[in-house]
Order: C-alpha cells, then sequence, then structure tokens
C-alpha cells in the first residue's frame, strides 16, 4: 500500500487527483491543507495544518503528519507547493513528487524558462519599449491567467514596467491556445504526450477542452523540453499558435494538472503513473484514441449536522422517476447498505412493490422492510419514534405530515444529493 499525502488537497489539482487515485487499491490518499478549503469534503483522512507555504514551519508540519500517516510520497497541488517542497526536499521525511530544485526554479518564472531554450519554439520577448503593439505581458511567476493582458499601447507597457513585478513581455499570439500533458518515466524519458484545445477557460484553469491531433511540431516541442528538464511523472507546458501559424512556447509546470482528467477517462491516469515514476517502477501507457470532451463546472458537496440510523423512503416518483431508476437514490441505497443504516421503502405503489423493483432490477434485499400501505392511513404512522430517522418523499403532503408528527428531517427528491458521501 502506499500512502498518499496530497499537499494543498483542495486546489483543482488537488481534486484531480483524488479523483484519479481514490479507486486505486493499491494507493490510500491522504489530504492537507494550511487553509480550510473543498478538500475537507473529499478526503476521508484530512487534517489542516497550522503553516503557510513559505512558512518556517511547513517542513514540520508535513514532517508530523508524515509521520503519523506513514507517508510514503507528497503530491503537490499547486505551483508555488511545487516549488517549496523542492526546496524542502532534504529536511522531510517522506518523498517528495517534484524535480530537482534546478528544474523547478526554471519551472516556476517564465523569464527563466525562456532562458533555459535556444530554440525556435520561444516567443520573441520584448526588452525596453516595442515597436509595434499589441504585445503580451504576463507575470514571469504566477498561474492560470493571472495577472495576462494583451498591451496595446506603450503608456500602458510603462505602467506595468513601473509595478515593481517581474513580467514576461512577448510578441503578441493570436492563435489557438493548448495545454500538452506529458508523462515520462522514472529516468525522465518521455513516454506520452496529449495535447488538448483550451475551448473554455476560466479563472485560468481550461474548464472545457478536447484532445488535438499531435503533429511533428507539438512532439519536436515535448522532446526538446523532455531532454532538457528530464521531469519525471506528470508534466505539462502551454503553448500558443503565432502570426504565422507555429506553435510558441508559454510556460511550463512540472506537476498534474487540474484537467488531466480527459486523459484519465481515455485510460491514462497521470496520476497514479507518476507515484510510480517517483517510487522507481516501471511501467507502460496504453494511448487510445476517439472523440471525447470534457466540461467542468462547480459541483456541490455538503456537509450535514445530522444524525440518522434508519432510512424511510417512498417508491413512486422518488425511487422511480419518469419511469426510470433514480441514481442519485440509487448510490444513497448502497451508501446506506455499506454503513447498514437499513432502508424502509414505504409506499402506496398500485402494484406488488417487490415485483415493480424486480422490474427495474432493484434488488429487494436493499431494504430492511417494504412497507406496502393500501388504505388511507398516514405514512408517518409506520415511522419508529424511537430511532433516529429521515425521510425522503416527493410529496409535500407526506413530508408535512411526517414532520409535525416526529419532527425528524424530511427530503424532497431534489434535496436528497446533500446526503451523498463523497470522502475516500
Amino acid at each position: 500500500m502506499i500512502n498518499v499525502l496530497v499537499f494543498p488537497c483542495g486546489s483543482e489539482i488537488g481534486l484531480e487527483i483524488h479523483a484519479a487515485l481514490k479507486f486505486c487499491k493499491d494507493v490510500r490518499l491522504f489530504g492537507a491543507a494550511s487553509v480550510s478549503d473543498h478538500g475537507e469534503y473529499v478526503y476521508a483522512r484530512y487534517a489542516q495544518i497550522d503553516a503557510h507555504v513559505n512558512g518556517a514551519g511547513l517542513a514540520g508540519e508535513l514532517n508530523r503528519l508524515s509521520d503519523h500517516w506513514r507517508i510514503d510520497i507528497i503530491l503537490p497541488a499547486h505551483d508555488s507547493v511545487m516549488l517549496r517542497l523542492a526546496e524542502l526536499r532534504d529536511q522531510l521525511i517522506a518523498k517528495v513528487a517534484t524535480p530537482k530544485l534546478a528544474i523547478a526554479q526554471i519551472c516556476r518564472n517564465k523569464n527563466l524558462t525562456y532562458d533555459a531554450f535556444d530554440a525556435s519554439f520561444i516567443p520573441s520577448r520584448v526588452v525596453g519599449f516595442a515597436q509595434h503593439y499589441p504585445i503580451f505581458a504576463k507575470p514571469a511567476v504566477g498561474q492560470g491567467s493571472n495577472g495576462v493582458e494583451r498591451i496595446d499601447a506603450p503608456t500602458r507597457h510603462a505602467e506595468l514596467i513601473a509595478s515593481g513585478i517581474e513580467y514576461v513581455f512577448a510578441e503578441y499570439l493570436p492563435g489557438r491556445e493548448c495545454t500538452v500533458d506529458c508523462l515520462s518515466d522514472r529516468q525522465g524519458k518521455l513516454l506520452h504526450l496529449a495535447p488538448r484545445e483550451r475551448i473554455r477557460v476560466k479563472a485560468g484553469i481550461s474548464v472545457r477542452t478536447r484532445p488535438v491531433p499531435v503533429d511533428d511540431e507539438i512532439r519536436g516541442i515535448a522532446e526538446a523540453i523532455a531532454a532538457r528538464l528530464s521531469i519525471r511523472g506528470a508534466w505539462f507546458f502551454q503553448i500558443k499558435v503565432d502570426v504565422e501559424g507555429r506553435h510558441k512556447l508559454l510556460e511550463i509546470a512540472p506537476r498534474i494538472s487540474g484537467s488531466m482528467g480527459l486523459s484519465r477517462c481515455m485510460g491514462v491516469n497521470f496520476s497514479l503513473l507518476t507515484l510510480y515514476a517517483y517510487l522507481d517502477r516501471d511501467f507502460a501507457v496504453l494511448e487510445q484514441q476517439y472523440p471525447i470532451e470534457m466540461d467542468r463546472a462547480l459541483q456541490s458537496r455538503f456537509k450535514l449536522g445530522i444524525e440518522y440510523h434508519r432510512v424511510y423512503l417512498d417508491l413512486d416518483d422518488t425511487l422511480i422517476v419518469n419511469g426510470r431508476v433514480n441514481t442519485v437514490i440509487v448510490t444513497l441505497l448502497y451508501q446506506w447498505a455499506a454503513a447498514s443504516i437499513p432502508v424502509v421503502l414505504v409506499t402506496r405503489h398500485n402494484r406488488e412493490p417487490r415485483a415493480t423493483l424486480e422490474a427495474f432490477r432493484l434488488h429487494s434485499g436493499l431494504f430492511s422492510e417494504v412497507v406496502h400501505i393500501r388504505d388511507e392511513s398516514c405514512k408517518s404512522a409506520v415511522i419508529d419514534p424511537f430511532v433516529p430517522s429521515i425521510f425522503i418523499d416527493d410529496a409535500y403532503r407526506e413530508r408535512l405530515d411526517v414532520a409535525r408528527t416526529h419532527g425528524i428531517p424530511v427530503f424532497d427528491v431534489d434535496a436528497a444529493e446533500q446526503l451523498l458521501e463523497w470522502h475516500s
């Protein structure tokens, strides 16, 4: 079993790592963060530490967790954390999935990145004022699209020069922007690359993306970066097309990206294979190609202050809706079965309920009891008042009666999602 600590676990990168590794049989996930974040809602083993990424106490806090949880390897889930862990490598008792410090520093600063390559794919940088505008400006140290802008006049250019922030000023690239997700073996040899178009970007994150073909130009850039930097495991670079149709490099990051889930769904688990690379294991990549597009949006997860030991559930328009099984409720049924929480099916169904369950391929063993009401008696009459319970029914009249009679939490079908348990 590989004990993996993800830090900070609530970033988009940390959430992708969780999605990629939560079902891996030989991985046990742990999450940590220095501020309260979404990782608390998905990592079953979670801790909030009292240390800032650049603070003096970070190594001590990570070592404390590593010792307590017997951590084998730490996966950084933020660009600044990646660099900081590379700096602290010799002070940490667990292995860290970061490149050598010199490589991490090159990747963290875009001016250093461009200085590291003498190649045609490096965009032309502007020293002083440009002869022609527009040009492109981006903070040398940053992530996503933070601080990025097109400069159309020397007045704005002068403001950025005087800002005290180190910028990259370069030729303006008007064409398509792509991220190229790459995977290298334990020696840093490039094994796989997967370019994808950044169709829609929000807060610097590619929230809609789809694969694009690997051409000789993209492959040449990937091979040049791999040869120069020898990064293990997952890494990526971003490119944009110039006015002449050639790809130019924007940045390189020696870490997992938040949208590597696209490749994961096509059979390449970058997070898992990164673990193997840093743990000196050999592996191969099974490449698949078929049309696919990924779109991401905010997802709600909930923390409830409700304790319950029994569930009362309706059948019609709750478990079965418009002639189809409600997959959220079915997920909950298996969740409750795993937690040994009995579920009582309470229904006024016009047929034999077990026959309907069988017709929809629902096993009656998911229920501790099936109560078939054939008269006008209230569903509240079958609820045990001495067991902490919840009640789920699409009918307002039924929910109102149960709430008034027993004072227990009641849920309509649309509210059942808050009961889902995401921790793993």
